[in-house]
């Protein structure tokens, strides 16, 4: 007879859980199915990826970079599309980059247009008029860029500029040099320096020869063309026209950034950057300070 002992009705061993009362994975979380071997589980994941959208999006990722790599080799200045975009520009810029600087044309421009907008708004005949007469104050005088600049008064200007060192220094006269050459046309250098060359020569240890022209502080090249205007006086030789192609202040070419003044100073930057015309109305020798008279 056995001794096991004797389990009541009740205390029968329950069943293992079924399949639909095992519990739920976390959401997204796939249970591998049992038994299945690594090589077997490797297929399983590798086919699951390549039905999904992440490999679309690896691709897609990988042709901005690709494609930002190409457009930017592309155009660097010294790429194909930065090439043809240089030559492009170039081909469009004017033929005389000159017109660029037409000031005068711009000032009469924007004189123009404001006083359009002004008559447009419908405003008071007096509030118009005190417009008008800002807009001409602003763009006259001084602030304006003549199409034409007189050499006599451009020199008058440069004279009245440094009247009072040469009170000082008792200077009688500025130097100032005209020189014509035909060598590549007709041509003229102007070139002038508020200090007299006696007081240059004879100040101390200063050297006695006489300065070049390059060597007074300003100086203007001019082309002469073909233009004259009518003499100003009976007997009087007509007054040639000029173009200033090359221009020096203070022993430096002139340039954009220049600090620049003086009315004279604006009148030689107008017949340089402006393309104004010179008129040659004058000699080197009519100029003095004023001191002697």
């Amino acid at each position: 007879m056995s001794n096991a002992p004797v389990l009541p009705t009740d205390a029968v061993q329950a069943p293992a859980p079924t399949a639909a009362e095992a519990p739920a994975a976390a959401p997204g979380v796939q249970i591998p199915a049992r038994g299945l071997t690594l090589e077997q589980l490797m297929v399983e994941r590798v086919s699951a990826y390549a039905v999904s959208d992440r490999p679309r999006e690896l691709i897609d990722e990988g042709l901005d970079k690709l494609f930002k790599s190409v457009v930017d080799d592309l155009t660097r200045s010294y790429g194909d599309l930065g090439k043809a975009i240089k030559e492009a520009l170039a081909a469009a810029m004017p033929a005389g980059v000159s017109d660029i600087f037409e000031l005068t044309r711009y000032n009469a421009l924007v004189a123009n247009q404001l006083k359009q907008r002004w008559e447009a708004s419908a405003v008071g005949d007096q509030l118009l008029q005190q417009a008008n007469k800002s807009i001409d104050a602003v763009l006259s005088g001084d602030g304006l860029v003549k199409g034409e600049v007189s050499l006599q008064e451009l020199l008058e200007a440069f004279i009245e500029d440094n009247k009072e060192r040469a009170a000082e220094e008792r200077w009688s006269a500025p130097e100032i040099r005209f020189e014509e050459s035909d060598t590549y046309g007709p041509t003229l250098v102007v070139a002038f320096d508020p200090e007299p060359e006696e007081s240059h020569r004879g100040g101390g240890l200063r050297s006695s020869r006489r300065r070049y022209d390059h060597e007074l502080k300003h100086r203007m090249q001019i082309r002469i063309t073909d233009e004259t205007r009518p003499a100003p006086f009976p007997h009087h030789p007509v007054i040639r026209v000029g173009e200033v192609y090359a221009a020096t202040l203070d022993d430096k070419k002139i340039a954009l950034d220049m600090q620049i003044y003086t009315p004279w100073e604006k009148q030689l930057a107008a017949l340089y950057f402006g393309n104004a015309k010179l008129l040659i109305d004058c000699d080197a020798d009519d100029f003095t300070y004023g001191f002697d008279d």
